[in-house]
Formats: structure tokens, C-alpha cells, sequence
């Protein structure tokens, strides 16, 4: 089989990081104890230079305004913005890697090797509107992280939580498959832009309306909304913290970027009770995100488990903007997704960056930790700010984004609902900076019976997130006009 140039550019960008996954682990055959150090060093590099090689090379489609397609897979404007959302959070959660897992003393190269695997899945998830595919894409981004939770085997938590996590995510997945063999047996296809065009001769048939909703289901789950959203809090906290903060960014960004593509062409654009009934879900189970995560990060004593709920709030809020359905509230989805990819690997990687590995994951353990490292403790205020939606950093525009769109549809109550909402998270995100800089260490916690590191490249993380933060609020109108915008109009005909 000859491939065409234009098919060659379509699957490049899954290639790239496919091809590092797969060559990663022959770096831990070598186990001479006299090259380790430089085999660790290597598979860190070989890891970083996949997903840089792959960034640039998608920038580069994006500057020439190529988009590329092969089959069922569209490298349009919108997989190129996902791509670099997925490629950039998977970077920093490897910069973190490094230090987190020399930290708890345990670095395999298969750790890399299934995350490199989890980003060929997200970006293949965020390329197609054909079902098949993106369930494909589904399983290629979850499976590898099931074993990433668990990959601290030291830590007793890390195989309940993976095996957790497994058995929901399965269920899932099933849901998700079996919606679409429902939507395909009354459709006769899988792409949902033709399903579009069918759907609305079938009206109301309930079969049609259980394989929505099953479909839907299977996205929801990965976007830690309620009432899916169980594993989540047990998940975050067994995994390794830059794993979580992954999981907690790009998980949630790859699905949502899959909603964007899916529903609005194939059901939110519908007429009559298939538009009245998703819409009805969809503002269900947002106002239930944003009710449960608040007000259950309010009673946690864990950071992870506080970010963990606080996630399901920002999945709350981010659904809202498809309950706008407008093209400006998808660009305001992008641009929230991005905020929020600096705010909460900053939030992640600050539990790396002052050292604290394994447990030491509550309140108790930051308690003063702002004054012996004031550069962290200045970038860890403005992503709890971001997170809350302070202004001026970039989670207040991405959330004013969102809520303006509400107004302008006619759905007041749900922008006073996150407004209020935003108001009651300020309440657990200044937890972490009061403890931070107004509470003295306790003894029990002053120091740790492992030896001191300095995690450089996890501080660095951190830094940058926070300088992101600020400069994403402003100037806010470059990233949604030039990026965010653009992969929507010019990705979604429907929009224009």
C-alpha cells in the first residue's frame, strides 16, 4: 500500500510518540548497574525529544494551514489544538516524572512507555468523528493508564486504585461501544457527521435515544463528571502526582476536544426532543459537578484528593459550554482547557517540588513550606487563583468566557450557579496558601526519613505554569483569537 503525502501528514503525529513508546522499554534491558544512571537519563530524553519532535512538526502544519486527512482520521485545526494541548501537559508531566520518581526510588522505563502510548490515544481520540476510531482511541489512551496508577508498588493505595479505576473504566468503555452499535444499527454508519444527517428522520425512537445516551456516558466518565466520577478522588491520590495531574488535564481535555467534534454536529444541532434531551442531561450532570466537587472539597484533608474533586467542579463548568452550544462557548472551552492545564500541573507538580513523595500529601505537610521556597509558593497562589477564578489570571476569563455564552442563550440561572459555585471554591483553594505561609510546620512533618533532593526540574514546572497563568489572563485575546477560535470556525462548518 502506497500512502500519499497527505495521508503520511495525518498520522504523523501519531507515529511519533507510538514509535517512542514502543522503542522505550528496550532502554531497560540493560541492567548493568554501571550505565543505569545514563539508561535513565536516555529514556527521559528519548521521551522528551518524541514529544518536542511531534510539537514542532504539528506547529508547523498549524503555521502552514495544512490539514491533512487519512480515512477516517482528520488532522484538521481542532486535532492540531488538541495535540499540542495533550503534547504539552504530557512534557511537563515528564519533566515532573523525573524528580517524583527518584523521589519514591523506583524509575522504569516502562513508565514512560505507557504514557507515550496514553498520548498516540488521546491525540487518535481527538482526530476522528468515527466511532469505531474513537473508541479505539478510547482504549489506546485508558488501558495505559490504569497500569500508570498503579506503577508505585511500594505504595499500597497505588494497585487499589488501579484495579479501580480498570473495573470503571471498563464499564465505561463497554457503555461507550455499545452506544455506538445501537446509533450504527439505526444509522447504518459510524461517522457522526452522516448521523446528522439521518438522525433527524428517526425522531424520538427509543433505541436511538439509549445509544446516545450510552455514548454519551462513556465520555462523561472520562471528563470525571458526576455521576461518573466515583474512581476519581481514590485515583488521583494512588497515582504518582505528575500521573494525576496528567490524567486530571489531558484526560479530561482529550474528551472534551471528542465532544466538541461529536456533539455539536451530531446530536446538540438536532431538532426537536433528541436536542431538548441531551441538553437536559448535559445541564443535569453539570450542575451536579459543580454542586458535589465544591462543596466535597470543602471536607478534605488530602491536596490530592481536594484537586481530585475540584477537577470534577472544572468538568462541571466546561460542560456548561456545551450546554451553551455556540461557537464562542467552544472557544471558551479551549481557552478554559488550556488555563487549565497551567493552573492544575502547577497545582500537581508543587507537591513534587517541595519533595513531598508517597503520602505526604496532606495540608499538614505544606504547612509553612511557602517561606523555605517563596519562588513555589508565589506560582502555587496564582494557580489556586487561576483555579478559583480570580482575576486577572486566565481561569476568571476562561470562566467568564463560559458564563457570558450562558447569558446570551438564555440560561441565567446556570452562569449565577458557577458564579456562586466560583465563590465557594475560593474557600479550599486559599486552604492550600494559608497552610502554605500562615501555618507553622508540625513537628511530625518539619522533616522526612529520606534524604533531601532538590527537584529542579519539577520547581521549574511549576514556575512556568505559574507565569503562564498570568500571561494567559493578560492577554487573553491571543489565545482565543488566534488559537482557540481558529480551531473551531475553521474545524466545524457548522459553526460558521
Amino acid at each position: 500500500m502506497n500512502l500519499t503525502p497527505d495521508q503520511v501528514s495525518a498520522i504523523m503525529a501519531l507515529l511519533i510518540p507510538g514509535a517512542a513508546a514502543c522503542l522505550l522499554p528496550l532502554a531497560a534491558i540493560d541492567k548493568d548497574q554501571a550505565t543505569q544512571k545514563w539508561i535513565r537519563a536516555a529514556m527521559f530524553f528519548i521521551a522528551l525529544f518524541a514529544l518536542m519532535g511531534c510539537f514542532f512538526y504539528v506547529t508547523s502544519l498549524w503555521g502552514k494551514g495544512a490539514q491533512p486527512s487519512f480515512g477516517p482520521v482528520r488532522f484538521d485545526r481542532l486535532a492540531q489544538f488538541a495535540t499540542i494541548f495533550i503534547l504539552i501537559t504530557a512534557a511537563l508531566a515528564v519533566l515532573q516524572l523525573w524528580d517524583h520518581l527518584h523521589l519514591e526510588g523506583w524509575v522504569k522505563g516502562e513508565t514512560l512507555s505507557l504514557l507515550m502510548f496514553s498520548v498516540t490515544g488521546m491525540i487518535l481520540f481527538c482526530s476522528s468523528s468515527n466511532l469505531m476510531v474513537l473508541f479505539l482511541g478510547l482504549e489506546l489512551l485508558s488501558i495505559p493508564l490504569y497500569a500508570l496508577t498503579g506503577t508505585l508498588r511500594q505504595n499500597h493505595e497505588a494497585l487499589e486504585g488501579g484495579v479501580k479505576y480498570f473495573i470503571t473504566g471498563a464499564v465505561a468503555s463497554s457503555c461507550f461501544l455499545m452506544g455506538a452499535v445501537l446509533l450504527y444499527g439505526m444509522t447504518g454508519t459510524l461517522d457522526a457527521a452522516v448521523m446528522a444527517s439521518i438522525m433527524p428522520r428517526l425522531g424520538s425512537d427509543p433505541v436511538m435515544l439509549i445509544g446516545v445516551a450510552l455514548l454519551l456516558l462513556g465520555f462523561l466518565f472520562k471528563v470525571s463528571a458526576v455521576p461518573f466520577h466515583q474512581w476519581t478522588p481514590d485515583v488521583y491520590e494512588a497515582a504518582p502526582h505528575p500521573i494525576s495531574g496528567f490524567m486530571s488535564v489531558a484526560t479530561k481535555g482529550a474528551a472534551l476536544f471528542a465532544l466538541i467534534r461529536i456533539f455539536p454536529a451530531a446530536l446538540l444541532r438536532q431538532e426537536g426532543i433528541l436536542q431538548g434531551k441531551v441538553q437536559a442531561a448535559l445541564i443535569l450532570v453539570a450542575v451536579l459537578s459543580l454542586i458535589l466537587g465544591n462543596l466535597t472539597a470543602l471536607t478534605q484533608t488530602n491536596v490530592k484528593r481536594m484537586l481530585a474533586y475540584s477537577s470534577i467542579s472544572h468538568a462541571g463548568y466546561l460542560i456548561l459550554g456545551l450546554v451553551a452550544g455556540t461557537s464562542q462557548a467552544f472557544i471558551g472551552m479551549g481557552f478554559y482547557l488550556v488555563s487549565y492545564l497551567a493552573m492544575n500541573m502547577g497545582a500537581f507538580g508543587l507537591l513534587t517540588a517541595l519533595g513531598l513523595a508517597g503520602d505526604r500529601t496532606g495540608y499538614d505537610d505544606l504547612r509553612g513550606m511557602g517561606w523555605k521556597r517563596p519562588e513555589l509558593g508565589f506560582a502555587a497562589i496564582l494557580c489556586m487563583f487561576s483555579l478559583a477564578g480570580i482575576p486577572p489570571t486566565g481561569g476568571f476569563y476562561g470562566k467568564y468566557m463560559i458564563f457570558r455564552e450562558l447569558v446570551a442563550q438564555g440560561h441565567v440561572s446556570l452562569a449565577v450557579l458557577g458564579v456562586l459555585a466560583s465563590l465557594v471554591s475560593v474557600a479550599y483553594y486559599l486552604r492550600v496558601v494559608v497552610a502554605l505561609f500562615l501555618e507553622k510546620p508540625l513537628g511530625a512533618t518539619a522533616g522526612t526519613d529520606k534524604p533531601h533532593r532538590v527537584a529542579s526540574l519539577a520547581s521549574g514546572t511549576v514556575l512556568v505554569c505559574g507565569l503562564l497563568v498570568m500571561l494567559i489572563g493578560i492577554f487573553p485575546s491571543l489565545l482565543s483569537s488566534a488559537f482557540a477560535q481558529r480551531a473551531v470556525q475553521e474545524s466545524l462548518n457548522l459553526l460558521k
